[in-house]
């Protein structure tokens, strides 16, 4: 009975190396923690996009009269380069990741826009006078923050796909310059975020990668602005207003620094 016992219990111990081999462990091996952790990094890209501008001017005489009216709608196209810094929180739950971010983002993207207009008026001799004169619309992205989820899969514990929604805040500038009077306003937009991107784990603790981030804010109005002339027939005054709505594109090239 020893000897069966003895070789009972030697059979068991040289069995658990093996059953041990054979079984997963879950913690290292069927969930690594590869893009988890917080992080701290960068990215650089291009810009592009266009902007639902409207622009209206008129013509009064001193007497409250309308000399002209003109009133034009187009997409002011804009680009340019646009970069920043971010921070951020990955987790793990096995090859799925959910994480939050934040970044601060600076551009040189701006956009321009000629436009010939012709107004119509009447001489003392009440015949029509053509008067040609030029319009220049302009915007441009100084800034943004941005905040946004992300939910992504870990392929191969290599690379990771990603999509995220989340809030911009953009600085624009909006300009008309009409016949000389130029009508300008800096304001904040709030925009709805969307991205897509993928990122590849470079190093332990360093991940780069490809993104896409688009926008959509919604619409602004200039203020009018009113410019009085003597003629000598009288006074004149010419008064403009418009209004913005700008959709962006962005796609860059980001760097991260994961603990």
């Amino acid at each position: 009975m020893k000897k069966v016992s003895l070789l009972a219990i030697l059979a068991t111990a040289a069995s658990i190396p093996a059953a041990m081999a054979q079984t997963p462990v879950a913690s290292s091996a069927n969930c690594p923690k590869a893009f988890q952790g917080f992080h701290l990094g960068g990215n650089i890209g291009y810009g592009v996009g266009r902007g639902d501008q409207k622009a209206f001017f008129r013509t009064t005489n001193n007497n409250g009269g309308l000399v002209d009216s003109n009133f034009s709608k187009n997409n002011l196209g804009f680009n340019g380069v646009d970069g920043g810094i971010g921070v951020g929180y990955t987790h793990r739950f096995c090859n799925w990741a959910l994480g939050i971010a934040f970044d601060a983002n600076w551009a040189s993207t701006d956009g321009k826009r000629n436009n010939r207009h012709t107004e119509v008026t009447l001489n003392d001799a009440n015949q029509e006078v053509r008067n040609t004169f030029l319009s220049t619309e302009k915007a441009k992205l100084r800034n943004s923050l941005q905040l946004y989820g992300r939910a992504g899969y870990v392929l191969a514990n290599m690379v990771m796909p990603f999509v995220g929604l989340g809030w911009d805040n953009s600085s624009w500038k909006q300009s008309l310059t009409v016949d000389g009077l130029r009508n300008s306003k800096s304001t904040r937009y709030n925009a709805f975020l969307w991205k897509a991107g993928v990122d590849f784990l470079a190093t332990k603790h360093v991940v780069v990668g490809l993104e896409y981030t688009g926008t959509s804010a919604g619409k602004k109005s200039l203020h009018r602005k009113t410019r009085h002339a003597a003629t000598a027939a009288g006074g004149v005054d010419l008064t403009t207003a418009g209004s913005f709505k700008p959709q962006y594109n962005k796609f860059a090239l980001t760097a991260k620094l994961v603990y």
